[in-house]
């Protein structure tokens, strides 16, 4: 090998010049990511119900999906959960199995299913994958609440068209919903019982379960069928009727409006409310350019927001990312000097 690398120096020359290009070229496509994507052996099953609460969701979709996968085999252990308006049923596989076989049986499986309710969307067969965030953005101030959840969904979907986003996680953001409140001496006077109002609603409602009413002695759930509904229309729900024409409408004994939800999480940023958002990249995205996407996009929010309303950035991944290749690329130059060092020493220059 020394005779051939001494006769045939361009040979080895070309060679180190083959290995050089490959080297540049693997740095250089070498994914910028401090932990690496990884597949789970667990296939989430999520059908969303829209409205629908817990034990409607658990007797409608999640038993019937339960049962449809006792037939198949190589599961380990089957973990189902179900929430207002949604069924999530976490399947984990033995070790070794074909995922995508499984997909496949599953999906079949769910399909023969043929009483599911027909409002539900259609139901969704995943692997899950196991990704770390890339950066967190916090939208907050002592703005109103309604106003900085309305913001965050703008700034939820500009976040969604970042190229290499794969989704954007929120905590601290509660949804609008419609509360009626009676008012019990009008009620009383009107001799409207509260049966009453409970029908009317449950008749009034889309063909969706109308979440709950809240009592003393507890929620009442609601589902019935009619139309999409809106305070005006909640409103002008007719309670009854006489024969000369006249009705009693619910506006009538009590009041409609808009609420925000109960608060389900809590997000705070330098001492004040907030709302966070939490982004995640694609498998192929780098970090680091994603996060810098990221700042720039909340460069131009911080002209656009009013003053009450601020941005910040915390958990930036790709500050840890940008500091290990820094090492990589510092230990490859501190290894390159101390290898021509060595040669210059102890060969002479020419030859070194």
């Amino acid at each position: 090998m020394i005779n051939f690398s001494i006769k045939n120096p361009l040979i080895v020359n070309l060679l180190l010049a083959v290995v050089l290009v490959i080297g540049v070229s693997s740095w250089l496509s070498m994914p910028q990511e401090m932990f690496p994507e990884l597949e789970l052996d667990v296939v989430r099953i999520n059908t969303v119900f829209e409205g629908a609460p817990p034990i409607e969701v658990e007797r409608q979709i999640t038993i019937q999906i339960e049962e449809a996968l006792e037939g198949l085999a190589d599961i380990d252990t089957v973990t189902s959960t179900s929430r207002e308006g949604e069924s999530q049923v976490i399947v984990r596989l033995k070790h070794g199995v074909n995922i995508d076989d499984f997909i496949r049986d599953a999906n079949t499986a769910i399909d023969a299913i043929m009483d599911l309710p027909e409002d539900a969307e259609e139901t969704e067969v995943t692997r899950l994958k196991a990704r770390y965030p890339v950066i967190s953005m916090s939208l907050y101030g002592n703005a109103a609440p309604g106003y900085l959840y309305s913001l965050s969904e703008d700034i939820k979907h500009r976040l969604q068209q970042i190229p290499g986003v794969a989704s954007v996680g929120v905590a601290g953001e509660r949804e609008w919903e419609l509360w009626v409140t009676v008012d019990p001496q009008i009620m009383s006077a009107r001799n409207v019982p509260f049966s009453l109002v409970t029908e009317a609603l449950r008749n009034n409602l889309r063909d969706l379960p109308g979440g709950s009413l809240k009592a003393v002695e507890g929620d009442i759930l609601l589902r019935g069928l009619g139309t999409a509904i809106s305070e005006t229309e909640v409103e002008n729900i007719p309670l009854r009727s006489n024969a000369q024409g006249g009705q009693l409408v619910l506006g009538q004994v009590a009041r409609v409006e808009r609420r925000l939800e109960e608060t389900q999480t809590l997000g705070r940023f330098n001492s004040a409310p907030s709302v966070n958002l939490t982004v995640t990249k694609t498998s192929d995205a780098s970090t680091i350019v994603v996060a810098e996407l990221v700042r720039e996009l909340a460069g131009e929010l911080r002209q656009e927001l009013p003053q009450s309303v601020r941005i910040g950035l915390f958990s930036d991944l790709s500050v840890y990312v940008k500091s290990r290749l820094d090492t990589v690329k510092s230990s490859g130059f501190i290894g390159l000097t101390l290898v021509l060092l060595a040669l210059y020493v102890f060969l002479t220059f020419r030859v070194a």
